[in-house]
């Protein structure tokens, strides 16, 4: 089962929607982009022009017409609107569906397709980052640590994957001189 915009020719690039701390968990917010998370959605996914314009009420409007389309590109973008509108009960079953469904796709990949699985991998690792995003949210830390090893396992390079790990390391050192 591949989407549609799968079957371009061209792998997709994504929107990177960076996430202050302060805008989703009520902590301090810090001006070093490196301590920020990173939220990333398909552009050309359904919803992509309303996330990237940070639409995020029309986002979700036009997420909810395409209920049908329960592909991974659209499960990822509910996930990151959902967790940037703190449904985050619907951000969790979103993310959630959206690992399992790129899960799905790398498995049941044909070997004819083996020139893909690169970008595949880049997919599984997308949906693994942004729930570990939504981990933290949810200050479930060794969840995120956890899902980002994953994202880092399947896209060694993702440069996504290496923000969110920065992030967190740095939050987790902001909390424990908090601590002190």
């Amino acid at each position: 089962m591949f989407s549609h915009s799968r079957n371009s020719g061209k792998p997709i690039r994504t929107l990177q929607l960076a996430v202050v701390a302060a805008v989703l968990a009520g902590s301090v917010a810090y001006a070093d982009e490196a301590r920020n998370f990173e939220l990333t959605a398909f552009s050309n996914g359904p919803a992509g022009a309303a996330l990237t314009s940070g639409d995020y009420n029309t986002a979700l409007v036009q997420l909810q017409r395409a209920h049908g389309l329960d592909s991974d590109t659209t499960n990822t973008n509910r996930c990151v609107a959902f967790s940037v509108t703190r449904r985050l009960e619907e951000a969790r079953a979103a993310c959630d569906a959206a690992v399992r469904d790129a899960q799905m796709q790398l498995a049941s990949m044909p070997v004819s397709m083996a020139w893909a699985r690169a970008d595949f991998r880049d997919y599984l690792a997308v949906a693994y980052s942004n729930r570990a995003v939504l981990d933290w949210i949810l200050n479930d830390t060794h969840a995120a640590q956890s899902d980002l090893k994953k994202a880092a396992a399947v896209s060694p390079k993702a440069a996504f994957v290496a923000q969110n790990e920065t992030a967190l390391e740095s939050h987790a050192k902001f909390a424990r001189v908090s601590l002190r």
